[in-house]
């Protein structure tokens, strides 16, 4: 590693550059290079070290490879880009691994150096990467601000002010905090609001998904390895429980551990300690757990899939969250709210009654989640103007389910497909004369036809026997329609 800055220096003017890649030339060059322009650059060879660096040192700009011993650097981005304190990462990529780089530009990674590259362009890249958060500097603070508000709870529901309030006792103490929900619910936002309101939101706070880590390397990524470990392990490396030491941990969807990782993970809630892949001697751990889950526990606990012990020890306090169907009234804060990171000028007005009334009938599978997703849709169509219903996209059916028979899902479609129909002629019918109804029967009528069909196997009595027509009727529908059985 090369010479350090003292601690805290942080100013754009004198923060270093942090290069995370493991081939020891590249870093030279880095070194050589950037020190050319009067640069300081630290560097590690795996991204756990990284971390720490990044932690320590506040830089100006992070260079990380995607190709790394231990945790990807694709991986670890989210981690670069929350601990970094907005400095803006440049990814390294092999020749040849474009898709990967244009997903972590996506992800937030501000460019992308395709190896080989030649010094020139890393160069240039590197400092228009600096030249951009210099002259950004001035405007951090409302940055950060506006980031606060795209991450804060919404709601004045008295289920969001029970909420509040179970935030507000736990998270002064260092209890493990079990925090259950549906899909889109607003888990991991109470969980950062409770590492933000604690004693330890000046250390790290890491979300993690075990889920998305590598099975056969999970408890090196968790709890770190000695060198020797096992093979490739050329050197000792910390985990995500020793790189957020006084700190706070998300555990997202605990539910999906794996019996091995449940035992060690109750190890670390029992005696405050865990044990590095291949080492005999255990570290104290000093981590807040929060953990946050969709699945029914009762169920898994029952079926032998999650321990009992380990789950009283990770909900000492349990907090629900509540689906969006449960806190209608908070509609109107939510959807001026998301209009507001969104850009849209009629963020401050009132939401008309009517586009309040269809989104209180949706079901809401996606929950929070979902109804972002919908407004930022609608803000865009609207191009400006004020919701309307027939803004709204057609709500979303549950995961896994392929009917289309859902009823309210089917009643707002027919809305905005009549509201869109209709747009432009203030309920009077065109000329005199209106085929509304003719025009939807032929949008809808059709595809019925053909499914009843299939499923008769193109047996006509069948068919108008499960459509509850008659014969001659299905025959002249058919007929109308073009559609052979």
């Amino acid at each position: 590693m090369s010479t350090s800055m003292a601690s805290g220096d942080a100013s754009p003017s004198t923060a270093p550059v942090v290069v995370i890649e493991d081939e020891a030339s590249i870093c030279w060059a880095f070194e050589q290079m950037l020190g050319e322009e009067g640069l300081r650059v630290l560097t590690a060879s795996s991204a756990e070290e990284g971390l720490q660096l990044v932690e320590r040192h506040a830089p100006a700009l992070i260079v990380l490879d995607v190709r790394l011993p231990g945790m990807d650097g694709l991986t670890a981005l989210p981690r670069f880009q929350q601990v970094g304190r907005g400095a803006p990462v440049i990814v390294i990529t092999a020749f040849g691994d474009l898709r990967t780089a244009v997903d972590a530009v996506q992800g937030g990674a501000v460019d992308y150096l395709t190896k080989p590259f030649g010094l020139d362009r890393a160069r240039e890249v590197c400092l228009a990467a600096l030249a951009q958060h210099r002259s950004t500097a001035s405007g951090l603070e409302a940055d950060a601000a506006a980031a606060g508000q795209a991450n804060q709870l919404i709601g004045k529901s008295p289920a969001m002010q029970e909420i509040y309030r179970q935030i507000a006792m736990v998270a002064e103490s260092d209890l493990s905090v079990l925090i259950t929900g549906e899909t889109g619910s607003g888990k991991e936002l109470i969980a950062a609001a409770i590492h933000a309101h604690s004693r330890r939101r000046e250390r790290p706070y890491l979300p993690i998904a075990p889920v998305a880590l590598n099975p056969t390397l999970i408890e090196s990524e968790l709890f770190g390895h000695v060198r020797g470990a096992f093979t490739g392990a050329s050197e000792s490396r910390d985990g995500l429980f020793g790189l957020a030491e006084g700190g706070t941990i998300l555990l997202d969807e605990i539910g999906d551990l794996s019996p091995s990782i449940q035992v060690k993970l109750l190890r670390v809630l029992e005696q405050r300690q865990y044990t590095p892949v291949g080492d005999v001697r255990p570290r104290p751990c000093d981590v807040r757990i929060v953990a946050a889950t969709h699945a029914d526990f009762r169920q898994a606990i029952a079926s032998g899939k999650f321990r009992e012990d380990l789950y009283y020890r990770l909900a000492a306090v349990e907090i629900h969250a509540p689906p969006l169907r449960e806190r209608l009234e908070d509609l109107e804060m939510l959807v001026q709210h998301f209009l507001k990171l969104a850009g849209h000028p009629a963020a401050s007005e009132p939401v008309a009654a009517n586009v309040l009334d269809e989104l209180a009938r949706r079901p809401w599978h996606g929950n929070v989640r979902e109804l972002r997703n919908a407004i930022e849709q609608a803000a865009v169509l609207s191009r400006g103007r004020p919701l309307s219903v027939d803004r709204l996209p057609a709500p979303q059916r549950p995961v896994g389910d392929s009917s289309n028979a859902e009823p309210n899902a089917l009643a707002a479609a027919v809305r905005a497909w009549t509201h869109a129909a209709t747009e432009g002629t203030d309920g009077e019918p065109a000329g005199g004369v209106s085929d509304l109804h003719e025009r939807f029967l032929a949008a809808v009528e059709p595809a019925m036809l053909e499914v009843v069909l299939e499923r008769t196997g193109g047996n006509r009595a069948a068919a108008a026997e499960l459509l509850g027509i008659h014969r001659g009727t299905l025959r002249e529908r058919l007929r109308r329609y073009g559609i052979e059985p």
